[in-house]
């Protein structure tokens, strides 16, 4: 665990001195990801200028499924976004020798690039969501409070988890197909459907991102658990789901792997 640990914090340091030389672009990108979040935020409060409620929830509550989107999406591409560029990794050779380094393929591949600037971005998001907590929370007893928080922090880390599955399982297609860029844009924009709340889609695509692409599950879940109308039958499928794909993106990653062809073969 401390070998893997330092590796880890030895491509951190690596990605940071590659971002920090290119300063200037990398203050473009990070302007960039603020501008959108900030524009997300105004769009949301310029909605209920008109409406009092979306799909039965206050302005307070979106708000609450925004950041958390934010929160899980931001946290998995900070640690997994070397998943990303498996396609070129392959193409280039450098999946060789990932390969015959003594580490696990996946973890050296998901660590790869360790963006730093998605970590500045997720320092607003966590002060507003600290912000908005005890408006949302403050009828609570301690207790109750403890609870809804903990559980709350466990979904996202869950939904963290399914994340990484889904992105696992994108690598795995690549690593046969050699193509990774449209499924990955795929995926961005499928999950980009979690910045609101999935009741305010129709009953056919609630269910897919529930059980066939579960965004909602992701990213929705945790906000219903903290404001407390999330069933015990929901978070326990939410568990059992994330258990369950990380089996099965691992299963299937291993499954990649032999059918790898060396690039230079």
């Amino acid at each position: 665990m401390k070998r893997y640990f330092f590796v880890w914090w030895k491509l951190a340091q690596m990605a940071f001195l590659m971002q920090f030389a290119n300063r200037w672009s990398s203050l473009g990108w990070l302007g960039g990801k603020i501008v959108r979040f900030v524009f997300f935020l105004v769009f949301i409060t310029a909605i209920f200028k008109h409406i009092s409620t979306v799909a039965g929830y206050n302005l307070q509550e979106v708000a609450l499924f925004f950041l958390t989107f934010n929160v899980v999406d931001i946290i998995a591409q900070l640690f997994f976004r070397g998943l990303y560029m498996v396609g070129r990794d392959i193409r280039e050779g450098d999946m060789d020798f990932y390969l015959i380094q003594p580490l696990n393929p996946l973890f050296r591949i998901s660590s790869n690039l360790i963006d730093f600037l998605d970590f500045l971005t997720l320092i607003p998001v966590l002060i507003l969501t600290g912000i908005l907590l005890p408006k949302l929370l403050g009828p609570l007893s301690n207790l109750e409070l403890f609870l809804h928080i903990l559980l709350y922090l466990c979904l996202c880390l869950n939904g963290v988890i399914i994340a990484f599955s889904i992105h696992v399982l994108i690598a795995s297609l690549t690593v046969r197909t050699q193509q990774m860029e449209t499924t990955i844009w795929l995926y961005r924009d499928v999950v980009s459907l979690g910045r609101f709340p999935v009741d305010v889609y129709s009953e056919g695509l609630r269910f897919f991102l529930t059980f066939g692409f579960p965004i909602a599950v992701m990213v929705s879940y945790p906000s219903k658990a903290l404001i407390g109308i999330l069933s015990l039958e929901k978070i326990i499928f939410a568990f059992v789901l994330a258990f369950f794909l990380s089996i099965l993106s691992h299963r299937v990653w291993k499954a990649s792997l032999k059918h790898y062809c060396s690039v230079s073969s």
